[in-house]
């Protein structure tokens, strides 16, 4: 079983929200590899299985998240590099930001090579946030949490900006094989 091929047990509309993905060949991902070895491991698997594209309801619907086919410099996306600076929440980005796509109202997402990689979110003032996931827990929770967006994740819980619970898959809290789903809001 590969890392993402169970994404659609997540949530009903999920593989109209994922059609419009296209992997990113082998090659490419071991190039990328290559050149940021230390991004993490299931952002690469991700690219891989799942890859680059819109993720959205349907073609007249705004995007929840557009992945880039490769990691973008932030200081290219935004045009500057304001979100070095400390913010009214958290401090600025510790190390070089990469992106890995943002959403239809400009916060973008990606993460802190200073910063052991931490996933981070970025919105239009440039204020920072971390959130407490790894990337293929994003992933997951975009999924769980739709249309909200997943900040943090514990104990089989997600967690979205409104501070609203949304409980893990039943499947992914049990053994392989045992795969039934059932998705609630807490």
């Amino acid at each position: 079983m590969t890392m993402y091929e169970k994404l659609e047990a997540f949530n009903a509309l999920a593989c109209v929200l994922l059609e419009r993905l296209t992997p990113v060949s082998s090659d490419d991902v071991s190039g990328m590899r290559q050149q940021w070895p230390a991004a993490p491991d299931d952002y690469f698997t991700f690219m891989q299985e799942r890859g680059h594209g819109e993720i959205k309801e349907d073609d007249c619907a705004l995007s929840l998240l557009t992945i880039q086919p490769i990691l973008c410099p932030a200081a290219d996306y935004f045009g500057d590099d304001g979100f070095y600076k400390d913010g009214p929440y958290e401090s600025g980005a510790k190390g070089e930001v990469w992106l890995f796509g943002w959403d239809s109202t400009g916060t973008a997402f990606g993460f802190d090579s200073g910063d052991s990689w931490r996933l981070l979110e970025i919105d239009n003032m440039r204020w920072i946030t971390r959130l407490d996931l790894s990337f293929c827990q994003f992933v997951e929770g975009l999924l769980v949490c739709y249309p909200q967006r997943p900040v943090s994740f514990a104990n089989g819980v997600w967690r979205d900006s409104e501070d609203v619970s949304y409980s893990a898959p039943a499947w992914a809290q049990q053994p392989a094989g045992q795969n039934t789903v059932t998705l609630m809001v807490v």
